[in-house]
């Protein structure tokens, strides 16, 4: 997994190793909550009951849910994607890190783990491979966000493994394989993808 670099800011810190690793897994934890509130809510007509019980006894996440609600309600948000790369720059600030990519490619990146989600959803319902692969297609229609090289190849890691990956892990190397990737490639698979 892709560990945020140490910005100037950091050395004034003096994080060890350990603590810049612990500092990015918090970060990295933070953002897919972001996105997953931010999902739900979006996903279930924005029912706050839908998403509320499951944040019971964290109130850090309550908070974050209802500023999350706040933004989408005003129309700030138009994918969970967005509020997963504003959480993480956010929290890479606080620790003197960088992100080591664009707040906008990390959106996309962050966004086009609804492949990993749908794919596991399907999977975990029986669907066989061919039939999830077309219907994750159908469900996310945009090539430029959703190219259907990615989307077999979140295909091959839900269905070779006997047992069904863990939908976390899944959508973390998702996210952080897109986030890694050189901009010269990503956007090249972009042009590729349209």
């Amino acid at each position: 997994m892709l560990t945020l670099g140490i910005g100037a800011g950091a050395a004034s810190h003096a994080q060890t190793a350990g603590d810049s690793r612990e500092a990015f897994r918090v970060c990295d934890s933070k953002a897919f909550l972001a996105m997953n509130i931010a999902r739900n809510y979006m996903m279930t007509g924005r029912d706050r009951q839908a998403v509320l019980p499951h944040l019971q006894g964290d109130a850090a996440a309550q908070a974050m849910a209802e500023d999350i609600f706040g933004r989408v309600d005003a129309g700030e948000v138009r994918h969970p994607g967005q509020l997963a790369a504003d959480t993480l720059f956010q929290c890479a600030k606080e620790n003197g890190m960088s992100v080591g990519a664009p707040r906008q490619r990390v959106a996309l990146c962050y966004t086009r783990t609804d492949v990993a989600f749908f794919m596991h959803v399907e999977r975990s319902a029986g669907a066989v491979r061919q039939q999830a692969v077309a219907k994750v297609q159908a469900r996310l229609k945009s090539r430029e966000l959703y190219p259907v090289a990615l989307i077999n190849d979140v295909a091959e890691a839900v269905y070779a493994p006997p047992q069904l990956p863990d939908v976390r892990q899944l959508m973390g190397t998702v996210a952080w394989a897109c986030i890694r990737q050189p901009a010269s490639a990503a956007s090249a698979a972009s042009a590729a993808s349209r």
